[in-house]
């Protein structure tokens, strides 16, 4: 019989503790599980530099089991001296934060049309960009243009109350003067222009960013403002159907043309194949995600950041049903 080494016999045992170890952690539950997974963690991480590759291996799937709670052990590790650990900590780092992004589509993939949340979604694609921004962060922000909206109009007026264009001349010009939101017209395709957080921190992004911001921003206010996919120029509207008092006129809204209200024979002259029975009705939630992605891709090709290309790919596979897929370019 040919004898087993040593250390052979050594990284067989560890793997086996190991395993041992993270049964019995993810047999816990609440607080108790909270509490011994961070020390747990630490010892997996540090294994990701053992000197047994078996050892360091097996680290690592106990690390992805584990998920988004190994992401601070992480972090830290990403800038350890140790060459092996770093490497294996970025990996791991990558591999766990865009299997929270694919939990998110593949949720989305399945719900009904009308349980997709369009603001949601667009925190969902800025992690593409920044894994590790808190929805609070897009939430906090967006309810704060509200607010200030509130302001505009007055104490004790509601503003669903107020006739249509009053209202919109409230919400534009807190969206153009007072936070300073307009088209970038500088870097118009690149990928920062698709994620909601960063459009809100440079106060420049494409036109869907900007008209869904506003459609979130009139939903904390109960105003009827809907998303209309214009070909290439996507824009918002009062939804005359909703407006107080009984039925009215659309007020169209291009948020990129310096939230210049315009008509629909205005949007005809400069807008080829443009449709007003199709294209001036609101943009269905899962279209109107699956465009974001899509320019984002587009911007990520001219880029040529293909790490983020295929990922973006990823998320439209998970989002729209394949009979409904449309090629990427």
């Amino acid at each position: 019989m040919r004898c087993l080494s040593q250390g052979f016999f050594r990284a067989q045992v560890a793997v086996l503790l190991t395993g041992i170890v993270f049964v019995a952690v993810s047999n816990l539950r609440g607080e108790d599980r909270a509490e011994v997974d961070q020390e747990v963690i630490g010892e997996f991480i540090a294994k990701l530099d053992d000197g047994q590759y078996a050892v360091r291996e097996n680290a690592k799937e106990r690390l992805l089991e584990i998920g988004s709670p190994a992401i601070p052990g992480l972090l830290r590790a990403s800038k350890s001296a140790s060459p092996e650990q770093r490497i294996r900590a970025v990996e791991l780092l990558a591999t766990i934060r865009f299997s929270v992004i694919k939990r998110e589509f593949t949720a989305m993939g399945k719900a009904a049309e009308e349980d997709l949340e369009v603001e949601h979604a667009m925190w969902v694609i800025a992690l593409l960009l920044d894994p590790d921004l808190e929805e609070q962060s897009v939430t906090g922000r967006l309810d704060l243009v509200a607010a200030a909206v509130r302001k505009r109009i007055g104490a004790g007026v509601e503003p669903k109350t107020l006739p249509p264009a009053e209202a919109v001349m409230a919400l534009i010009g807190v969206l153009k003067e007072e936070f300073g939101l307009e088209g970038d017209e500088k870097s118009y395709d690149h990928p920062d222009n698709s994620s909601i957080h960063r459009v809100l921190t440079r106060r420049r992004g494409l036109p869907i960013i900007l008209s869904e911001i506003a459609v979130a921003v009139a939903r904390r206010l109960e105003l009827p403002i809907v998303g209309v996919p214009v070909p290439g120029r996507y824009m918002i509207k009062y939804d005359g159907a909703q407006a107080p008092g009984g039925k009215q006129s659309d007020l169209i809204i291009n948020p990129y043309d310096g939230w210049k209200i315009t008509t629909a024979a205005e949007i005809g002259r400069t807008v080829r194949f443009f449709d007003p029975r199709e294209d001036l009705s609101a943009s269905q939630p899962r279209a109107t995600i699956s465009r974001i992605l899509r320019n984002m891709h587009n911007h990520a090709t001219m880029k040529r950041q293909r790490d983020l290309e295929g990922s973006i790919e990823q998320c439209l596979l998970l989002l729209v049903p394949a009979e409904q897929r449309v090629p990427l370019p």
